[in-house]
């Protein structure tokens, strides 16, 4: 069975544009791939099993995950989906957090296999932004017409509820121009 007859098996792909082309890559060698997770609590709820499974399947397929901790956009707040504003931990929860998540993916995740999971943190790049810098050399390339289109954004003008100038950044940080 190949990785792409796997995850259709398990109900993991809906729609796919290439699918030939989709296969070919993943069964042409190992690819690195990420999710990202932010450290909002001590644990994943079981909304995140399913990328956690995802992560173990392409893992099994010979392919290298890379777990994104959010230290760094936790300290923002993500408003994709919520109706109000995350609320904003100190420094001292979102560390143990954060390694509390390393343990939950320790679990799941084959940390002796040659495709062993690379654990990379957002904030070891964001705490160390100059935020004038990051203006200058990467808003610039964002219209404000975009970042209103983007759903976490428009969802909540929409349903009327307030969204804060930090919330609204936080597009910024993960999308390309």
């Amino acid at each position: 069975m190949t990785l792409l007859e796997e995850l259709k098996l398990r109900g993991f792909i809906h729609q796919c544009t290439d699918e030939e082309k989709l296969n070919n890559s993943l069964n042409s060698g190992s690819i690195n791939f990420y999710i990202g997770f932010d450290c909002t609590a001590k644990s994943l709820h079981v909304g995140s099993l399913i990328q956690i499974m995802m992560m173990r399947i392409f893992q099994k397929y010979g392919h290298t995950p890379i777990v994104l901790i959010g230290e760094g956009t936790t300290k923002i707040g993500d408003p994709s989906g919520k109706d109000q504003s995350r609320k904003m931990l100190s420094a001292d929860d979102i560390k143990n957090n954060s390694s509390n998540l390393v343990k939950v993916f320790d679990k799941f995740l084959v940390s002796s296999s040659k495709n062993k999971p690379i654990y990379a943190n957002n904030a070891d790049w964001l705490d160390n932004i100059n935020y004038i810098n990051f203006l200058r050399d990467y808003g610039k390339h964002f219209t404000i017409n975009k970042m209103l289109s983007f759903d976490s954004v428009k969802l909540r003008l929409e349903r009327e509820q307030s969204l804060s100038y930090m919330e609204f950044n936080y597009c910024l940080l993960y999308t390309s121009p």
